[in-house]
């Protein structure tokens, strides 16, 4: 009943046209068929797959205890990732809010590391940070909320940053300017407060490491980051979660802020996108190259259009760049508010967001740092850097619960780690690169990753 409840919820979004055998698909593996004609037998077997795989989420929500559902309607929320139960013990978190540009307050959740005696009962793979802190901001996409990006904000400060998280003051158009009302207070001091009020600055001022501040964002969010983080010279890194988008071709979005026609593109940039956005409907054809561009400089949409607009403007730019494109993917991937995503979305966006930062964020000050993360971002397999963060995405296991809590205890988070990388990576959208060997001016690159691996 609820498997039926969650596919009317979405209004039928899931529905494919060609059923794959549940006994023959592997979304973890390589695909079964690598290189099919297309309007072959063989085209529509792995297009079936690959919609099946990017459903599989919210047929796991239909196995989830009745706790995290609200009756009638699919989770909106990752249960797994409320940060009540975690802080203290995973992260420090705190509630927090500023006044944006118009006035209004901008709420804001902000996670910290665990510092040396701060956190009790760490889990076994986490360890402890002392400050001053990275930081990244986070802006969630239009019609959004900062709570769909929890898992993002908690593993970075698993991993040593402070991040912090932003409500807009409306569904759409206050974007840019919120998030950069958020970044001018990040650094706010006692001695440098936001103008016109000495009581606002940022509450954890003297934990922050002001040479490292990144920004990361979804959807509107991500077009945010991608412009916020090329005029705030204070801004060190990009991620853009579905997706990049480029600044001087075809800008599109109303985010209440537009890109200066001389804007220099000077800052690294990730963008992470997906196979597809809302809804999962079949390919029938080749979708690049794109007969098409309706997006403008974004890299997403309901039509097949240009992935890489904005990788290719930071190539170009001689900027530091890459698009990593998810197999089975989905819009929803990045937010987990319930809808269509595969089940190693998540692990793969978190593995590409931390090394990005550890390698141009954490990196800068670090080299050892910078060199590890350089190997992550060009690795043929996973590690487990991921891994280790995840506790929410996963098939929850009934008989695996004794004691304490259920939901926390019966799930069994899916892992990433020693899988090739081109069997997580789109055979639809090509993932590319364009990446500086730490201490070097040598560039590596790709712009098939799939076939060719980032070297």
């Amino acid at each position: 009943m609820r498997g039926l409840l969650l596919s009317l919820a979405l209004g039928g979004a899931t529905t494919i046209a060609h059923a794959a055998d549940p006994a023959a698909l592997d979304c973890l593996g390589p695909v079964r068929h690598e290189s099919p004609a297309p309007g072959s037998a063989e085209w529509a077997q792995r297009d079936a797959d690959n919609m099946a795989c990017a459903r599989q989420r919210i047929d796991d929500f239909a196995q989830q205890p009745a706790a995290l559902f609200t009756p009638g309607k699919t989770p909106a929320l990752d249960a797994y990732r409320n940060p009540a139960s975690h802080a203290g013990k995973r992260f420090r978190y705190t509630e927090a809010s500023t006044p944006s540009a118009s006035g209004k307050p901008i709420a804001v959740e902000i996670y910290r590391p665990c510092a040396a005696g701060s956190c009790t009962g760490l889990p076994a793979g986490l360890k402890t940070f002392e400050p001053p802190y990275p930081a990244v901001v986070i802006v969630h996409g239009g019609y959004s909320s900062k709570r769909l990006h929890r898992s993002a904000a908690q593993v970075l400060a698993e991993a040593g940053y402070m991040t912090i998280a932003l409500e807009t003051t409306a569904p759409m158009g206050t974007h840019g300017p919120d998030a950069q009302s958020v970044v001018d207070w990040l650094f706010a001091t006692p001695k440098a407060p936001l103008a016109g009020d000495a009581a606002r600055f940022f509450p954890h001022w003297d934990q922050l490491d002001a040479r490292m501040v990144g920004i990361a964002g979804h959807s509107q969010g991500g077009s945010t980051a991608s412009l916020i983080g090329q005029t705030d010279k204070r801004i060190g890194a990009i991620v853009a979660w579905d997706n990049l988008t480029a600044l001087k071709t075809g800008w599109v979005d109303k985010i209440g802020m537009d890109p200066a026609a001389d804007l220099a593109i000077r800052t690294p940039a990730l963008g992470i996108g997906a196979d597809y956005y809302f809804k999962v409907v079949p390919t029938t054809e080749p979708p690049e190259p794109a007969k098409t561009n309706t997006q403008g400089g974004r890299g997403r949409g309901t039509e097949a259009h240009p992935k890489d607009p904005g990788y290719q403007e930071l190539k170009a730019a001689g900027v530091d760049t890459m698009l990593v494109m998810l197999r089975a993917g989905t819009h929803l991937d990045f937010s987990l508010f319930g809808g269509p995503a595969s089940r190693y979305g998540e692990g793969v966006i978190n593995y590409y967001t931390l090394a990005w930062f550890d390698r141009y964020l954490k990196g800068a000050h670090d080299p050892a740092l910078a060199t590890d993360a350089f190997k992550r971002l060009t690795a043929q397999s996973f590690d487990d850097s991921a891994d280790r963060h995840n506790i929410s995405q996963g098939l929850y296991d009934s008989k695996a619960v004794a004691a304490g809590d259920a939901i926390t205890q019966g799930n069994r988070p899916y892992r990433i780690a020693g899988t090739p990388v081109r069997d997580r990576l789109s055979f639809y959208f090509r993932s590319r690169c364009a990446i500086t060997q730490p201490g070097s001016t040598l560039r590596v690159g790709s712009e098939d990753m799939r076939a060719a691996g980032c070297r």
